[in-house]
């Protein structure tokens, strides 16, 4: 992670702060922990939380690295399975973690420092499952700032308030559309208010909404590529050669307007914040390039707002603090550009609550893939 290099730019990741939004790491593993790296980013003020899910853990594992291997074998002749091997080297690293975030928990009142872990995926579409092992996770890791990610499918709407309304914080994962951000915020508020009615303190309850931005360019693009290849008409392809990269940015500026409406402006939300409830922050998650062609922190500089956080991997991280033009409150800004590109798209036939709805999909096979595929070499080691 190179720290000594991010510690000497540390006041890049202090603006960025002080602008409202908190930078959160994309990653994690034993290394960065045993090592006191991860401490020492957290106590520069460089990393605020830290975020996971089984693609993450299956790397960190499968790398060989940080001891994993000699953990494994040693819980492997103890006759435990591949799933209770991965859940407690998973349970120990965020609690782990968690201990070494808990001051800016603290300081900030509850508002940040939380990191971050996920149910396994192949129960994703199991309500009272999902909600079991929840509650089991939350309780043996035992730490106030820890959030269980919970995917925003038609399951995961369900899971959410159940757990919201038990004092149970909540990472609402795979997100892509407005659609999906409305139907969460509604999630959240409707936990709360039985959070209230069960007597629970709401000061303690904590979410964040996490919005994937990269992904949507990437199917949008290769759609808009497909028609251009299709099209002699050279206005209309010069028309829809515009609209490439647009996408992310745009869909995520309309989501933080509506957020700013649903938690600053709504009378839904306004009697339980009179009673203690935090906001559910927005979170911005797959924020790295995927297209070389495209800067590197596209989905960084334009995306800078109050009460939001945003989870970068490694790299993303570097390139903050080597050239990153950090300046507030950007992403309320352009909102109209982003309807406009927003509508110029539905008028070629590309609508991006649809195009949200095939890339939630998407995620949830590829965590279960990297799930399943981090299990069977557990088995192997």
């Amino acid at each position: 992670m190179k720290a000594d290099f991010l510690i000497s730019k540390k006041e890049q990741f202090r603006k960025l702060i002080s602008y409202g939004q908190s930078p959160w790491l994309d990653n994690i593993s034993r290394c960065l922990i045993d090592s006191g790296e991860l401490e020492q980013l957290v106590k520069s003020g460089i990393i605020t939380g830290i975020t996971s899910n089984p693609s993450i853990f299956e790397k960190s594992i499968n790398s060989g690295k940080c001891g994993y291997p000699e953990l494994i074998k040693k819980l492997a002749s103890e006759k435990l399975d591949s799933f209770t091997i991965y859940d407690i080297i998973t349970r120990e690293d965020i609690k782990k973690a968690a201990e070494i975030l808990l001051p800016v928990f603290e300081k900030t009142g509850g508002n940040d420092g939380f990191v971050s872990i996920e149910v396994p995926p192949n129960i994703a579409t199991n309500v009272e499952t999902s909600i079991s092992e929840a509650q089991r996770i939350f309780s043996l890791i035992n730490e106030k700032n820890v959030l269980i990610k919970i995917p925003a499918t038609k399951e995961g709407l369900e899971i959410i308030p159940v757990l919201l309304s038990q004092g149970i914080n909540v990472n609402v994962t795979l997100m892509f559309s407005v659609n999906h951000y409305i139907q969460v915020a509604n999630a959240y508020i409707r936990g709360i208010k039985k959070a209230l009615e069960n007597g629970i303190d709401l000061k303690n309850i904590h979410s964040v909404a996490s919005i994937f931005i990269s992904r949507i360019d990437t199917m949008v693009d290769r759609q808009l590529e497909e028609l251009i290849k299709n099209t002699n008409d050279s206005s209309i392809k010069e028309k829809i050669t515009n609209l490439l990269g647009k996408a992310g940015v745009a869909n995520s500026k309309i989501i933080f307007k509506k957020y700013n409406d649903i938690f600053d402006n709504s009378n839904e939300f306004a009697p339980l914040k009179t009673k203690g409830a935090n906001i559910q922050r927005l979170l911005w998650a797959s924020t790295s390039t995927k297209n070389p062609a495209y800067y590197d922190l596209k989905y960084v500089e334009p995306l800078i707002g109050k009460n939001t956080i945003n989870t970068l991997p490694d790299e993303t991280i570097l390139h903050i603090a080597e050239h990153g033009n950090l300046i507030p409150e950007t992403a309320s800004e352009d909102i109209d550009y982003s309807m406009h590109i927003n509508e110029e798209l539905l008028k070629i036939g590309i609508d991006l609550n649809k195009v949200g709805e095939k890339l939630q999909l998407d995620g949830v096979k590829s965590f279960e893939d990297s799930y399943e595929k981090l299990l069977k070499s557990i088995e192997n080691i």
